[in-house]
């Protein structure tokens, strides 16, 4: 067992890295600086934040960021839950847990709750051998990422549905085109010689049919009811690792997470169909329309959503109420190939 030391930790210098902690303007910043403020400040082996990801396979842990002294502890890939049992003890319990070694050092797991009683993430530490464990600063730093990570979901909400914002789309995006780039693409850059095999990520449009006239009926009041009421029905609809935004007024836009073409229209024709199918409130029964395209490792956001809403555009063209793909219609020649090629659009 090594040898007990204790750091000495300051006021001062809990002070500058809160300051530097609260600079930080995006999830994705804060949890990487988090982990390397609070690795270098308590001298902690290892640092790492990771998030739990209900799948359809079970229980998926993502590591967001971590800090090792000695590069031995990375966190590159998803791990099933159960290959750790000490987050999965940490999230079961809902408490902080610890496991210690034969060399002196302890790691520990401390749960991040949300508003909903939830744990959306973990705090993960690893003193050094015979370290004294700061234990009074971590927990002070995990509440403090707490009340950070509340403000910065709240400012990239919808405030009316809860849904993801404007706002919050591009960064998105981009993580999904990161993420597209080990899919194999077929087609070339050709969609129009396209088929649409294989897994890959889609972008969809949703739009509220005659939605201006339900609020010159019944008011913005039942207006805005309908908008909460689709929102909760895209909860239940789309999987948890699908990511709902809401555009602004009626429209909707979905980033579905790999899977193929057929399983990409049904999920957007079984959505299209409870929502015709569900009585709102003073309103009745009301349909939607959508249009949703294939998302390529070169596709630009632009691009993406302007061929989104060619499909979107048909679909209510040609009777509404219905799902349409950007693909499928260009393939069968109701959509002319006017999308700009990636060279030209990144010209712009």
């Amino acid at each position: 067992m090594g040898k007990a030391f204790r750091v000495s930790i300051t006021p001062e210098s809990i002070l500058s890295s809160v300051v530097v902690l609260t600079e930080q303007r995006s999830q994705k910043h804060l949890e990487d600086c988090l982990t390397a403020t609070l690795a270098d400040l308590a001298h902690l082996r290892f640092c790492g934040i990771c998030t739990p990801m209900p799948t359809s396979n079970g229980i998926f842990i993502d590591w967001a960021a971590s800090r090792s002294r000695d590069g031995t502890e990375t966190c590159d890939e998803l791990q099933e839950i159960g290959t750790d049992p000490l987050l999965l003890d940490c999230m079961a319990l809902g408490t902080e847990r610890s496991e210690s070694f034969s060399d002196g050092s302890v790691r520990r797991a401390h749960p991040v709750v949300d508003d909903h009683g939830k744990v959306c993430a973990f705090l993960v530490t690893r003193t050094n051998p015979g370290q004294e464990e700061p234990s009074a600063l971590i927990k002070g730093f995990v509440a403090i990422y707490r009340n950070y990570l509340a403000i910065l979901w709240d400012a990239a909400r919808d405030t009316l549905t809860g849904l993801k914002n404007r706002k919050t789309f591009d960064e998105n995006f981009s993580a999904i085109v990161t993420d597209s780039r080990h899919i194999a693409v077929s087609f070339n850059g050709n969609r129009r010689e396209a088929h649409l095999d294989g897994q890959h990520h889609w972008l969809g449009i949703i739009d509220i049919d005659h939605f201006k006239a339900i609020n010159d009926t019944h008011g913005h009041v039942f207006g805005d009811e309908v908008l909460l009421l689709l929102s909760a029905l895209m909860r239940k609809a789309f999987r948890s690792e699908d990511k709902l935004f809401r555009f602004g007024g009626e429209e909707f836009v979905v980033l579905l997470a790999p899977t193929t073409f057929a399983a990409a229209q049904a999920v957007f024709e079984r959505f299209r169909a409870t929502v015709a199918g569900f009585a709102f409130p003073q309103v009745g029964h009301i349909t939607v329309s959508a249009g949703f395209v294939r998302i390529d490792c070169d596709d630009l956001p632009p691009v993406v959503i302007g061929n989104a809403d060619r499909a979107l555009y048909y679909a209510k063209a040609h009777g509404r109420d219905q799902v349409r793909s950007f693909e499928q219609l260009v393939a069968d020649g109701q959509l002319p190939f006017e999308c700009p090629s990636l060279a030209k659009a990144k010209l712009f």
